[in-house]
């Protein structure tokens, strides 16, 4: 099977690190995958993983070459990696005569554009709520629509088994950890703010966040006027994600929307504490007290008041990243969510070929 994803975008974000872990298995498997974006950061990771992609400049002649390219490796299917990139991956769908899927990670936050297409032959939700949206808001068929949770390679992603205890020590002082991309909707500061919450109650520990975006600036200004330069740290973003999650005791993600919910996974199946805002896709992932512990968006005395909690209670923390090391093994592995969506690419091309949804509407 040639398949080519358009990922309009290729940051270190949720949708494209499903981009190249389903892009990378599938090539594991035989199948032949290629990638079409405009560029972003995680393109030469892309490129370490020997998948070739298609830079798409913003030109005409750039636009007819690439058309060329995309034309001589002929897929037999696109797959649109998120909402986001939906206009840009119809156009490549429409212009090339194939039909597309696209996976939905999560409700939109505004009006987008619609997904229903000439072309469209099936859609990816990440889960039943984001079905029943597609379906009586969008108004799309049911039989187009497949529930494929998102997965992690839970093979690569494994806890050190010498892993340290959480809590207040005489040798190792706790580490905080928020990832993801530096924008006001991740809440890296409500994150910053609980830091000085948690070292007013005269607890010993140290604050990571690990992320680029246009809120670097006043996020840092936020830090000083805090008094927490020693304190708190930031950093680019890491492509070993497995050296990413091991240098924390503990995993927060305060965003203030629901997303993918890649970082919950990934700190999960690196069997890691999780402190996390009950906000969309989480709430299909964690499980209050048995996998993590959930906090209202955007309230930094209740996460600081949880971040005591476990820094307090190491047991607590042990159990809550066995339990979530355990859930990501049997509820989120990647070998599950590439099956299954190579069983969809199959019976998407057997059912309509390439025609698309006016085959089916």
């Amino acid at each position: 099977m040639r398949l080519l994803f358009a990922n309009e975008r290729v940051v270190y974000a949720g949708t494209s690190t499903y981009s190249l872990d389903l892009a990378v298995a599938l090539k594991k498997t035989g199948h032949e995958v290629q990638v079409c974006t405009t560029g972003g950061d995680l393109r030469q990771v892309f490129a370490d993983c020997e998948i070739e992609t298609y830079l798409a400049r913003p030109n005409l002649l750039s636009y007819w070459k690439l058309l060329e390219f995309l034309r001589d490796y002929d897929p037999d299917l696109i797959h649109i990696q998120n909402r986001q990139s939906a206009l840009f991956g119809q156009k490549l769908s429409r212009r090339l005569r194939v039909p597309h899927v696209i996976t939905v990670h999560r409700l939109p936050a505004a009006p987008k554009p619609r997904l229903s297409h000439p072309r469209l032959a099936g859609i990816i939700a990440a889960n039943e709520v984001i079905r029943e949206y597609l379906v009586n808001d969008q108004g799309l068929p049911k039989s187009l629509i497949r529930v494929i949770p998102r997965g992690v390679d839970t093979e690569a992603l494994v806890p050190d088994p010498d892993m340290p205890t959480v809590g207040p020590s005489e040798d190792l002082i706790p580490v905080l950890g928020s990832v993801g991309s530096l924008t006001t909707v991740k809440g890296h500061h409500v994150f910053i703010k609980a830091a000085r919450r948690v070292l007013d109650r005269g607890i010993e520990c140290m604050f990571a966040i690990v992320g680029e975006g246009e809120e670097e600036q006043p996020l840092r200004r936020l830090v000083k006027e805090l008094r927490l330069e020693s304190r708190v740290t930031f950093s680019p973003h890491m492509p070993n994600r497995r050296e990413l999650y091991r240098t924390f005791d503990i995993v927060v993600v305060p965003t203030l929307r629901g997303g993918v919910g890649s970082t919950v996974l990934e700190a999960m199946a690196m069997g890691k504490p999780i402190i996390a805002s009950a906000v969309g896709e989480i709430l299909h992932i964690l499980q209050e007290g048995k996998t993590g512990l959930l906090v209202p968006e955007g309230n930094a005395e209740a996460l600081a008041t949880r971040i005591v909690e476990l820094l307090e209670k190491p047991d607590l923390a042990r159990s809550l990243g066995k339990e979530a090391r355990a859930s990501a093994v049997e509820h989120f592995a990647l070998s599950a969510m590439v099956e299954a969506t190579r069983q969809f690419y199959e019976e998407v091309l057997t059912r309509v070929g390439r025609r698309g949804l006016a085959s089916v509407t």
